[in-house]
């Protein structure tokens, strides 16, 4: 016990290091807490100080709960460093000589989670992940989703239930809510009223599919399809990954130390990369605390195909061309594998 006070309060310390804050001081000769968004992250750091130092930063925000995690397992058990990791997080968001003034803390919390994947409890591991889930949504007031993005994250309802249920338990939702679907788009295309009325419904529909089926359709058709002809794995992945990167990738442009450059249209490498980012962790999560049988490998090139096809997506809707693109070229590469 005595070992984990220690290691609780060598945590705390290592986390309460700010770099942001000391090259604000040190290069601007400015405290970067009255500027920008009044913390000592990453991505003020870029803002107010300059981008190499936001990625220094951010790297280091990134390793150091890990790091007072991994330091701690040779004294503590795996399950008690991840409170370790966590006092670490705490030093971050308030350091004691910053009259507990510092940042928000989420690099922090998403490199103790990837660590704690691969030395504790996968269940306590799953309960981190929730805990980081709930304070993004609650605290993080600048992250904000449209509303076609926030009902996308119910279809992993579909995928997820894959892993454990029958498989046609899973088809026979999918196939009657794409039979509604389906049926509503080509009755709104034949008549304009209608169509105009729906168009209106800003926060549901898109202009693009005035003329076109909308993404919903499209989307559970991909899932329809993708849950019927591939295998659960594989099917599993794919809208996983589609899902969650569709969903967050239009968050990358709240994170300034990202490169906004564009790459094909309006795709740029700062959305590309929260895709594959935000895949490969789903990924360990399916890998780690799922039966399915998956691979390091698959999940690496899963969460890479992702990205990819994500950047393909300007003369084919992303909601047809990615889950299905990325499921066919899985099958494909598997067999090289």
């Amino acid at each position: 016990m005595l070992y984990f006070l220690v290691f609780l309060v060598l945590g705390y310390i290592l986390g309460s290091v700010s770099p942001g804050y000391f090259f604000g001081r040190v290069v601007k000769h400015i405290d970067i807490r009255n500027f920008g968004n009044g913390n000592t992250g990453a991505s003020n750091t870029h803002r107010i100080v300059g981008p190499v130092y936001g990625i220094v930063t951010a790297l280091f925000d990134l390793s150091k709960s890990s790091l007072a995690y991994y330091l701690s397992l040779s004294w503590v058990n795996s399950d008690l460093a991840i409170l370790v990791g966590l006092a670490a997080v705490l030093g971050h968001i308030f350091p004691f000589y910053l009259r507990f003034r510092g940042g928000k803390g989420a690099a922090s919390l998403d490199g103790l989670f990837l660590i704690s994947l691969f030395f504790s409890n996968p269940a306590y591991s799953l309960l981190l992940l929730v805990g980081m889930m709930i304070y993004y949504c609650k605290f993080m007031k600048s992250i904000k989703l449209s509303f076609r993005h926030t009902l996308k994250l119910f279809a992993l309802i579909f995928p997820l239930g894959l892993i454990w249920l029958p498989v046609n338990l899973i088809t026979w939702p999918l196939g009657f809510l794409f039979g509604v679907a389906l049926v509503f788009d080509l009755v709104r295309l034949l008549k304009p009223g209608l169509n105009q009325k729906y168009l209106e419904k800003q926060k549901f529909a898109k202009e693009k599919e005035r003329s076109h089926f909308s993404g919903y359709t499209l989307f559970l058709f991909s899932a329809l399809t993708i849950t019927l002809f591939f295998p659960v794995e594989i099917a599993v992945m794919s809208l996983i990954f589609f899902i969650l990167g569709d969903t967050f990738a239009p968050l990358s442009g709240e994170v300034s130390y990202l490169p906004k450059v564009k790459i094909i249209g309006e795709k740029t490498i700062a959305g590309s990369l929260v895709v594959f980012t935000i895949s490969f962790f789903a990924g360990l999560f399916l890998y780690l605390l799922t039966p399915l049988s998956l691979s390091i490998v698959i999940v690496v090139l899963g969460a890479l195909l992702t990205a990819v096809f994500d950047q393909l997506a300007f003369y084919i809707d992303d909601n047809l061309l990615v889950p299905i693109s990325v499921a066919t070229a899985l099958i494909l590469m598997g067999h090289f594998l």
